[in-house]
């Protein structure tokens, strides 16, 4: 087994270049889109011009507007697959660096996991096991346990109970726009509200975009939009299909500190204290099949009607309340509907489009942890021509049924 010493020497192999060296600048700037102002837009947009691309962010309505927003935006380490975890400890390790050097105010408080039934308790061993065989294993707890770690929460009976050190949770927006002020101090430029349109092909290479505002030069697209992926990689005759996914999330006015840690309890119950005092949670994966769900189960789009999104966010804190008493008084603040860029087998789409080679793809349903390693992948690809074999599992490729793409 790999020594924890070693393995995060290892990481940090990927992730010590400084913010403002152009690590992988060449004479020649390659001019390069970016389709997308979310946070893993923003986090390849900020690589590229650090490298010294002349980089163009087109997003057609404002940063962080979208699945970003609407985010949980848990940095964690948590699947099965021992190729995908790797990806995501080594975004961790580069999150880390981001985090002194932008001063990105990550809480790196942790994560709880309880269970108060057996049936809960062999949920909890499983997502304990995602870690077995790294240098970070989770921490068994009892309900002691639980009461010196986090003091506020009464939990109730516990079955079974781990805490992982190393996750951590951010405020997306925040970040996303720390990512895109970075990359304008790089030269890049920001173009919003702007909307890509078509594309402009020539013997099979890119030529430009053409936008809401106008014609663009560019050698290289990156296509990083979440949700709109599909319709923009549909201009590169690329057809590639994502999971519908809607997520109700309820955030509270600010509150004095409780807690650092994600806490997760039972009947999927998550929430976190964010850093300006506001708690966000969940109770549900996605919004339950009942009649008034029927919309937003099937596409995308807003509430029918305020009275349902407010006992959504009501019925959360509520929740949140019952096993974190601090929070009875809590005053909801907003409920987010959010819709996530879920791939069809749950893992990270990243690589040139088959059959347009200068459009880049990068869509993920796990942005906030995965940005920072995406990006820096991205940008050895798309600046060097490198193929990274970290990536070589997700390329859009592997879709092929789905794959119309034809010679321009």
């Amino acid at each position: 087994m790999m020594k924890r010493r070693d393995f995060l020497t290892l990481l940090a192999g990927t992730t010590t270049a400084a913010f403002g060296t152009a690590i992988h600048a060449r004479p020649q700037a390659l001019r390069v889109g970016v389709v997308g102002g979310g946070i893993v837009g923003a986090a390849i947009a900020m690589n590229l011009a650090e490298a010294g691309a002349r980089v163009t962010v087109f997003e057609k309505t404002g940063p962080a507007m979208g699945a970003t927003r609407n985010s949980f935006a848990w940095i964690n380490a948590f699947v099965a697959d021992p190729h995908y975890r790797a990806l995501r400890l080594a975004s961790m390790a580069t999150w880390r660096n981001y985090d002194r050097q932008l001063g990105l105010g990550i809480v790196w408080g942790g994560y709880l996991n309880w269970a108060s039934n057996e049936a809960q308790a062999a949920v909890v061993r499983s997502n304990a096991a995602n870690l077995d065989g790294t240098p970070f294993p989770v921490q068994w707890l009892g309900a002691d346990g639980i009461a010196e770690l986090s003091p506020q929460i009464r939990p109730g009976p516990v079955s079974a109970a781990l805490y992982s050190a190393i996750d951590g949770h951010l405020d997306p927006v925040y970040v996303t726009r720390r990512f895109l002020d970075q990359a304008v101090a790089h030269g890049a430029s920001l173009r919003i509200p702007t909307e890509v349109q078509t594309l402009d092909f020539r013997s099979g290479r890119l030529q430009a975009v053409v936008t809401t505002e106008g014609r663009v030069p560019l050698d290289r697209l990156v296509v990083a939009a979440g949700v709109d992926t599909p319709s923009v990689l549909a201009l590169a005759r690329f057809k590639l299909r994502l999971r519908h996914a809607p997520g109700i999330l309820a955030c509270s006015a600010p509150m004095p500190a409780l807690t650092r840690i994600i806490h997760e309890g039972p009947m999927d119950l998550s929430f976190r204290q964010m850093a300006d005092g506001s708690l966000v949670g969940t109770d549900a994966p996605s919004p339950p099949d009942r009649p008034e769900h029927a919309a937003i189960r099937s596409a995308a789009g807003d509430f029918p009607d305020e009275a349902l999104r407010e006992l959504h966010g009501k019925r959360i804190l509520s929740r949140i309340a019952a096993v974190l008493p601090a929070a009875k008084d809590a005053r909801l603040d907003r409920v987010m509907l959010g819709f996530r860029p879920m791939p069809l087998d749950d893992r990270p789409i990243v690589g040139p489009v088959p059959g347009a080679p200068d459009v880049y793809v990068s869509v993920t349903h796990s942005g906030v942890t995965l940005a920072p390693i995406l990006a820096r992948y991205a940008t050895r690809e798309i600046i060097d021509g490198d193929r990274v074999e970290a990536l070589a599992r997700y390329r859009p490729e592997r879709f092929s049924a789905e794959v119309t793409a034809t010679q321009w």
